[in-house]
């Protein structure tokens, strides 16, 4: 190409440029910040450290094949893989979208010539093939910032199917806990059963030797039925867990039906007295919201990069004949290079609404996340308190039930030294099987505060926001 042309290619970009930069992009905006760590006083420390395997520290194998089967058939998770591979299709997309393109098309056009009489009519058939390719400039970020939504999505669905797995992971422990519960419960009311069973036969051996009234054995006949009453919601409750954990596995109601929970063990100690800088990269659920943030920047970028000019070059070359036998033999060759310049100089306020739409979707993106840490936030704190709150529960519970053991053996002790009468002996003993009861949901109140606290500082996620 001449140096002149080069000249005036390049005039004809300035103007384009110039006159592109006079459009207007439509009132101001002052895009919404988001929350920083110093704002919400959070300490620049590191927090508790957690396993991504963190479910394994309680050491009980049936659970862990529970979560592995889980993790592995759940629609909830096929679900997010199969979003987040339709997100890395687009941006497959995308990106092929902004790079060059080059395309091949062969065709036949029949040419119909009609002359006066008496010249007859003719028909001439004209073969082409031909290479065609193209590429348009991104001067102005469009397609970057097409690419960089695109990227911030497929990373906001992989975070969140990161989230997904730690809400499934969490219910599936949440619900073998319970199930844990009601088998250690129901082992302690089959015991308090036969002691009422006990109180009753030997209320009415007594009444029968005149020493008591009837009346006496209406009560221990209520106390049985509400016990009875009480194992009966225990299997209906043991029932609805073991079907719970059935659809979380991806498995029909009835495939855990004679399924027997572990013992459960002490939970690891943990020390999370406070919340730390550090927790807004570990939870996926605020790191899906900060991609978003991203993705949004980015459709922002694009959109104001439609006020510029776009530059798009293209080039073809090819073979035509009137013989298809003859179209590759090069006689009739043809090639061209079409340099193009398109600017938007009037859209009816088009380009500027979708500018404006774009902003407001940031501005939204940036208000979810305010949102997202904040509920983050309070959950942890909430969590920790638990957990912390768990403890002392607990510690009450045992100190109660070993007050609750020492009445039952000094009343074993007094009845075998004839000093109470074998009710009183029954008595205690239901009030120590009551106390053992409790301390079961104690400790099932601390399982479940453990889990909560793994859950809520990120269960082992980790990712550093990204940046503009």
């Amino acid at each position: 190409m001449k140096k002149t042309q080069w000249q005036h290619g390049v005039s004809a970009l300035l103007l384009s440029a110039l006159l592109g930069g006079c459009a207007s992009f439509g009132p101001d905006n002052v895009p919404a910040s988001e929350l920083k760590a110093e704002q919400l006083r959070l300490a620049n420390g590191q927090g508790e450290q957690i396993a991504n395997d963190w479910w394994t520290q309680l050491n009980d194998a049936v659970l862990n094949q529970l979560v592995a089967k889980a993790l592995q058939d759940a629609p909830s998770l096929k679900l997010a893989e199969a979003r987040l591979r339709q997100a890395r299709a687009a941006v497959g997309i995308v990106e092929g979208n902004s790079g060059p393109k080059l395309d091949f098309s062969a065709n036949m056009t029949q040419l119909h010539y009609e002359f006066p009489a008496p010249i007859s009519r003719d028909y001439v058939n004209a073969y082409t093939a031909m290479l065609m390719g193209s590429w348009e400039f991104d001067f102005w970020g469009k397609h970057r910032g097409q690419i960089d939504e695109a990227v911030g999505q497929q990373q906001a669905i992989a975070f969140e199917g990161a989230q997904t797995r730690l809400t499934l992971t969490q219910a599936v422990i949440a619900q073998y806990t319970q199930l844990q519960r009601l088998q250690a419960q129901s082992a302690v009311l089959a015991k308090r059963i036969q002691l009422a069973e006990s109180r009753q036969t030997l209320t009415q051996a007594r009444i029968n030797a005149g020493l008591l009234p009837g009346d006496n054995q209406r009560g221990n006949e209520v106390s049985l039925h509400r016990l009875r009453q009480q194992q009966s919601a225990l299997t209906q409750d043991s029932d609805r867990a073991r079907h719970a954990l059935a659809a979380l596995t991806g498995q029909g109601p009835e495939a855990l039906r004679g399924l027997q929970a572990g013992k459960a063990l002490t939970v690891p100690a943990m020390d999370a007295d406070s919340l730390s800088a550090d927790l807004l990269g570990k939870r996926p659920d605020i790191a899906a919201q900060r991609a978003r943030v991203e993705a949004t920047a980015g459709a922002v970028k694009a959109a104001r990069a439609e006020f510029y000019p776009n530059i798009k070059l293209t080039a073809f070359a090819g073979q035509t004949s009137l013989e298809f036998n003859k179209l590759m033999n090069g006689d009739s060759t043809f090639w061209g290079f079409m340099p193009a310049i398109s600017l938007p100089l009037f859209h009816s306020g088009a380009i500027q609404a979708n500018l404006g739409k774009q902003r407001a979707g940031y501005n939204i993106a940036v208000h979810s996340y305010n949102q997202t840490v904040l509920d983050a936030l309070r959950d942890a704190a909430d969590t920790v308190s638990g957990w912390q709150q768990s403890g002392k529960q607990l510690e009450q519970s045992r100190q109660a039930q070993d007050s609750s053991h020492r009445a039952a053996d000094s009343a074993a002790a007094r009845f075998k030294a004839g000093i109470i009468n074998k009710l009183n002996l029954l008595d205690a003993q239901d009030s120590a099987l009551a106390q053992q009861s409790a301390r079961i949901d104690a400790e099932a109140g601390r399982k479940l505060a453990w889990v909560s606290l793994n859950t809520a500082l990120g269960g082992g996620f980790n990712a550093a926001p990204a940046t503009h």
